[in-house]
């Protein structure tokens, strides 16, 4: 599957208009961890940081993984504990208490992920799997006609997996501690819609095929400040925290 956010300037981008929602979902899973305070954390995937940050509050070692040069050199900026290593290499880094990861999991190849994952579990391991994802207005339903009608349909998402296809549940070795979904209202200028539209990997699939970011931009602009846009934003999410009960 076709390796994204690696582009020049991805990194900068996604720091700076993706939402910085991971605290608001962590800590709705804290009230199902009960407390759990845990020895070795890794946040696989990590990016720039943001789902790397909440996690050092639940671990007494911390860590993200992620094969991105781009995103590693922002969470590096920010002190985080990172290393270059993508999801297979995860047992590489060691054995784990508490294995994380956001808005990724649908780019692995499942089993192969699953068999990472575990080779990295320590006994009772959790595994912790979320996602974003934005979901249009609260209330303009002239923007999400834009929405649906043509930005997507000039903007099609690039292949991927679906997680609500993944069968992690059905794993004899994984066992379900809770899942929700749900969603957050976040709050867009005009600018920073268009920037963080700009993050998103159907746009970095058009901009790899020629266009530049500055044009598609341009266009972005001139049809969104034709519609409108005051009030929220639905950012939806979902979560599933397991429990890995194999003795590997």
């Amino acid at each position: 599957m076709t390796q994204y956010f690696t582009e020049s300037g991805m990194g900068e981008r996604y720091d700076q208009y993706r939402p910085k929602t991971h605290q608001a979902v962590v800590q709705k899973i804290q009230q199902h961890l009960q407390g759990r305070h845990f020895e070795r954390v890794v946040d696989v995937a990590c990016g720039t940081g943001d789902s790397t940050v909440p996690l050092l509050a639940l671990g007494q070692e911390v860590m993200g993984i992620d094969a991105s040069d781009e995103m590693l050199a922002i969470a590096r900026k920010r002190g985080l504990p990172v290393r270059k290593a993508d999801y297979t290499e995860l047992p590489q880094q060691g054995r784990f208490d508490l294995i994380s990861t956001c808005m990724a999991f649908h780019w692995f190849d499942g089993p192969r992920a699953i068999a990472a994952y575990k080779a990295a579990s320590n006994p009772c391991a959790v595994w912790l799997i979320y996602n974003f994802a934005f979901a249009g207005h609260t209330t303009s339903e002239q923007f999400n006609n834009w929405l649906r009608n043509e930005y997507f349909k000039r903007y099609p998402s690039p292949p991927r997996n679906r997680f609500e296809d993944m069968t992690l549940a059905d794993d004899e070795e994984l066992c379900v501690i809770a899942s929700e979904r749900g969603w957050l209202p976040i709050e867009f200028t005009l600018e920073s819609l268009i920037g963080y539209l700009s993050t998103q990997s159907n746009i970095e699939e058009v901009a790899r095929k020629g266009r530049t970011l500055n044009a598609i931009a341009t266009e972005l602009r001139k049809e969104l400040s034709e519609i409108d846009l005051i009030g929220a934003f639905k950012y939806t999410y979902s979560y599933e925290i397991l429990e890995y009960t194999g003795s590997q």
